[in-house]
């Protein structure tokens, strides 16, 4: 963070589902993923901004992918069809990011990284909240995604 309170951003490529991917851009259409006041942003830049509070989050709370139960862990390791988006985390996200990667006693398929399948978990649990969220609260519910 520099002297006027900017956090500086490192960009990280993740690999998610479509289906989570089409959510991310619901949530961002429909209004429900907010930007900042007194402004609108590019689609890519809300989504960061949401994976960023995301992140926060659950490194508030000490989470990381060793706690997902070993059935979910090997549903989300054969995941096919998964789609690279780049998304804007702070250094320090970064840094703790790598930090639990390293430490991780989880190995992802060919071609993933346990940051990813982190933030796969991270994103399933959002849509699920969201789903809960709107079964409760029907008039929430604009229209199917």
């Amino acid at each position: 963070m520099d002297i006027f309170g900017n956090v500086k951003l490192a960009e990280i490529p993740i690999l998610i589902t479509t289906d989570q991917k089409n959510w991310l851009e619901m949530m961002v259409k429909k209004g429900k993923i907010a930007v900042p006041p007194g402004g609108t942003l590019p689609e890519g830049s809300v989504i960061s901004i949401f994976m960023r509070t995301l992140l926060w989050n659950s490194e508030e709370q000490g989470q990381a992918l060793d706690m997902v139960p070993k059935d979910l862990l090997e549903e989300i390791r054969g995941e096919q069809g998964l789609i690279e988006i780049k998304v804007q985390v702070s250094e320090d996200q970064k840094a703790w990011l790598d930090k639990i990667a390293s430490a991780s006693k989880v190995s992802p398929s060919s071609g993933d990284s346990v940051t990813s399948m982190f933030v796969r978990v991270l994103l399933t649990n959002a849509m699920e909240q969201q789903k809960a969220l709107e079964l409760s609260e029907p008039s929430a519910v604009e229209d199917d995604w």
